[in-house]
């Protein structure tokens, strides 16, 4: 049996920030946000030693004349550039880690009379982020292998 649209990455929905945050402690999001970025993380170190085995290879097929000195200025700035990745990732999830947050809902740290504008301006920034998803998925990708934020590769 086929699994549910929801369940499968590359088809799922985007996350519903106004949900996620009307719906979540602020404690769970940071969670969530601390997995995602442990989990993105570890990925992309699997790649970036996949991408050093590789560029090792080709380090020494050019070494010995096999290949020209271009593929490895490639192959090293493709390699320099997911290590670059790698470190911001895990620096994110250093800042999100040592995070300090109140107890309880975002909408509670707000105070009632604060309430109906904290509701647009969230309403604003999920709108921006699907924007920017959107936008995302339309620019072409500057990697091989794909690197769409909607996990749709």
């Amino acid at each position: 049996m086929l699994a549910p649209l929801a369940a499968c990455p590359a088809t799922r929905e985007p996350l519903s920030v106004e949900q996620a945050v009307l719906e979540r402690s602020l404690s769970v999001l940071r969670r969530e946000a601390g997995d995602a970025l442990a989990a993105l993380g570890s990925a992309h170190a699997l790649v970036s030693s996949a991408r050093f085995s590789q560029l090792q290879e080709v380090r020494q097929r050019v070494a010995d004349g096999q290949l020209p000195q271009e593929a490895l200025q490639a192959m090293a700035a493709d390699y320099q550039g997911w290590q670059s990745d790698q470190v911001r990732l895990f620096d994110a999830l250093a800042l999100v880690l040592r995070m300090r947050i109140p107890k309880g809902m975002a909408l509670e740290q707000v105070g009632e009379d604060l309430e109906e504008q904290a509701r647009h301006h969230l309403t604003s920034l999920a709108v921006e982020y699907q924007r920017g998803l959107l936008a995302q998925q339309f620019r072409p990708s500057q990697r091989s292998g794909g690197d769409r934020p909607d996990g749709a590769d």
